[in-house]
């Protein structure tokens, strides 16, 4: 459905409401809207061009919003919102005429959240020759902004009343001839808490496998590679209907880690002569929790994420101070059903993405990423061993916060300066102090765990972490601008290069250099301050 057919559906619905046919694309004689002063029209186009049209941005819209690890925007304050322009509300049997006090509201101008100032842009010309209020609401739904998305995103109390603080720029030309005061926006603290949740789900399947034998731990290993690149392509698809929960979808990508997990963990079992049994059940096991909690944080259930693991690692310590394999067949059972069966649970709505290969396939990049990141990961941790990267795995939900930031930054950067030299030398700073700040946490937290007697060697790892972690933030900032296939290939040599001898330090040095220079080409690309 294209966007006036969706706009004339709106219009009908609310005709049946209202009673009324000022909604009509051709409205009678009788009811034809007042003709608007002369100096409206001049108004509305005194400025001809926007802030992302003068470095070369098309006007933003919400199809064109991407999730990057990730993503939606923040909430903006709430003392930037008018609440005297909260619009009443119809009752039950109400005619859907409103008071003259809330219209009276209306012939004044008002200010706008500055992100609400996007969505103004884009409807310059239907503001221009709107109504009233209620008419621009009817756009703003067609276009899929509704009460949720106008709250969480653009700053606004709901659809009538974004509608209404729209409506009351017409004439004044304000929104199109005044760039917005840049606003700093906030760390996102609140993603932090991810990263220690990434660490369930493999130290769980670890400390089970360990009690099954080495073939187990084999399949554990591959199982984990192949859902730390799954939780991507699931996150893609997840954020391929951001207004809705793609159940039918979200449930194919646990069925596909099921299987995978079970051939890969049998594969593995049998080229090293162990159980293939017992392989392809830690292999399925693993997998599909892998799967099940990609799900959950894709959707953000990160108290139903913390609850699913729980009693599965409770378990695995049991395991771990009594081991039998009676007991670690069961902590696996637990491992593969209550993610699951969570899982399940917050995917029932249907959505409308089909369960299907073709839902799947534009991100099957975004796994390919993933396993080649990961198998730099295991040959990594082959070299300085496992302990100096446990800051790496904590810190995921800083990594994923650190992305987050900088690109906030560059969007508040791209709504408040005209030319594409000041954008760079905005971006330039802000994405590389993101990496360089990232790879020092983790070389602080490598060192605090040096002084906690973990048995780490500092003066190898230290270095190594730190490059390594800049590199990683640099890497996952790329992968938001879709350049996946190099990606893939600097990960990819970087992990063959490590199982012939590279020396870590080195690996991670030129690793972190490789990615520089496409980083700086993209900064000089204006899509990526989107």
């Amino acid at each position: 459905m294209n966007r006036e057919s969706s706009r004339d559906t709106v219009r009908a619905r609310l005709l049946r409401v209202t009673g009324d046919n000022k909604f009509n694309p051709v409205p009678s004689a009788s009811v034809q809207a007042p003709t608007p002063p002369a100096s409206e029209p001049a108004a509305e186009q005194s400025v001809q061009s926007s802030p992302f049209q003068d470095i070369g941005l098309p006007d933003p819209h919400l199809r064109d919003i991407q999730a990057w690890d990730a993503h939606s925007w923040n909430t903006q304050p709430q003392d930037t919102r008018s609440l005297n322009t909260q619009l009443q509300r119809t009752a039950p049997g109400h005619t859907g005429t409103r008071t003259s006090a809330a219209r009276t509201r209306l012939q004044l101008p008002g200010e706008l959240p500055e992100r609400l100032r996007e969505v103004d842009l884009k409807l310059a010309a239907e503001r221009a020759s709107a109504v009233d209020a209620e008419e621009l609401a009817a756009y703003l739904e067609a276009d899929g902004l509704g009460d949720e998305i106008l709250k969480d995103r653009y700053g606004a109390d709901g659809l009538f009343d974004a509608a209404e603080m729209l409506y009351r720029q017409k004439g004044t030309g304000r929104a199109l001839d005044r760039v917005p005061a840049p606003v700093t926006p906030a760390f996102p603290w609140h993603m932090l808490p991810r990263g220690p949740l990434y660490l369930l789900p493999g130290l769980a399947g670890l400390l089970i496998a360990g009690a099954l034998g080495k073939a187990a731990e084999s399949a554990f290993i591959l199982a984990a590679a192949f859902g730390w690149g799954w939780t991507m392509t699931v996150a893609g698809v997840r954020y391929a209907e951001p207004f809705a929960v793609p159940g039918r979808a979200l449930r194919t990508t646990l069925l596909v880690s099921a299987g995978a997990g079970l051939l890969g963990g049998a594969g593995v079992a049998a080229a090293l002569g162990g159980d293939v049994l017992i392989g392809a059940l830690v292999g399925g096991a693993v997998a599909l929790s892998s799967g099940a909690a990609g799900v959950l944080l894709s959707l953000g259930q990160l108290g139903q994420f913390a609850g699913a693991f729980a009693s599965p690692l409770l378990a695995a310590g049991i395991v771990m101070s009594l081991p039998s394999r009676g007991a670690a067949l069961f902590a696996l059972g637990l491992l593969a059903a209550v993610p699951t069966l969570t899982a399940l649970n917050v995917t029932r709505p249907r959505g409308s993405l089909s369960a299907s290969l073709s839902t799947l396939r534009p991100h099957l990049p975004h796994a390919v990423y993933g396993w080649a990141m990961a198998a730099a990961f295991v040959a990594l941790s082959a070299r300085i061993g496992t302990w100096p990267l446990l800051p790496v795995i904590l810190g995921a939900g800083l990594l994923e916060a650190g992305v987050w930031h900088a690109q906030e930054r560059l969007q508040v950067a791209a709504r408040t300066l005209r030319t594409l030299i000041h954008l760079r030398r905005i971006g330039l700073p802000t994405v590389l102090l993101s990496a360089a700040g990232y790879g020092l946490a983790l070389g602080a937290g490598l060192a605090l765990l040096s002084v906690l007697r973990v048995p780490v060697n500092l003066n190898l790892s230290l270095l190594t972490v730190a490059l390594y972690g800049a590199a990683l933030l640099l890497s996952s900032w790329l992968a938001n601008q879709r350049r996946l296939g190099f990606l893939t290939a600097i990960w990819a040599l970087g992990a063959a290069a490590l199982v012939l001898g590279l020396p870590p330090p080195l690996f991670a040095l030129l690793t972190l250099l490789a990615l520089l220079f496409p980083t700086l080409h993209t900064l000089s690309d204006p899509r990526s301050y989107r």
